[in-house]
């Protein structure tokens, strides 16, 4: 057990780090983007041992929009101190068909690419949660509310690729990812209806 845990440390280090990302999103904390660049950064490497090359690619995007989403939830207010900076939850303004529709497209491209030019044992499969993530992402960075959807969905589907790729670590996170996102959806809904 011992040899194990040595062996899977970093995915356990990222593991933690990602489940603490979830929590600073739930309370809208913009830390959450501090921790979500380290933990993204851990799951680069993770990852590209584990073949799932999009999910890689995914995590490096992570990587670099945790410095716009930092900047955007910031706001332009040089008083980090009030909370009159914060920006506030939303729900999208167009049919939420047309990020669906986005995603979509660039899940087939990337499960494309992975399918043909990678030996990903898992190329659609893996490209559709990276589209669909890197969407989600977009969105939180927005506070889109209806990102949470998204994660709800991406989650339960990502259990049983990383159980598939031994990576059981990270498959329980995306269990109780899917349990947080449940959990981020309802609290959300709460700022949101104060705003209206």
């Amino acid at each position: 057990m011992m040899n194990f845990l040595i062996e899977h440390w970093l995915e356990i280090f990222a593991v933690i780090t990602g489940l603490l990302y979830v929590y600073l999103e739930i309370k809208q904390n913009k830390i959450m983007w501090i921790v979500g660049f380290v933990s993204s950064l851990v799951f680069v490497y993770v990852l590209f041992e584990a073949k799932i090359y999009a999910n890689m690619g995914i995590y490096v995007y992570y990587v670099l929009i945790s410095v716009y989403g930092y900047w955007k939830w910031m706001g332009d207010k040089i008083d980090t101190s009030s909370s009159a900076h914060r920006l506030p939850v939303t729900g999208y303004r167009l049919p939420i068909l047309t990020l669906v529709v986005i995603s979509l497209l660039l899940s087939a491209i990337i499960g494309y690419v992975l399918a043909n030019f990678t030996d990903s044992p898992v190329p659609y499969y893996d490209g559709l949660v990276a589209g669909f993530s890197a969407v989600a992402t977009w969105m939180l960075t927005q506070k889109i509310i209806q990102h949470w959807y998204f994660w709800i969905g991406i989650n339960i589907f990502c259990v049983p690729l990383y159980a598939s790729q031994g990576l059981y670590f990270t498959a329980f996170m995306f269990l109780v990812y899917f349990i947080m996102s449940i959990i981020g959806l309802k609290e959300w809904k709460k700022d949101l209806q104060k705003m209206l």
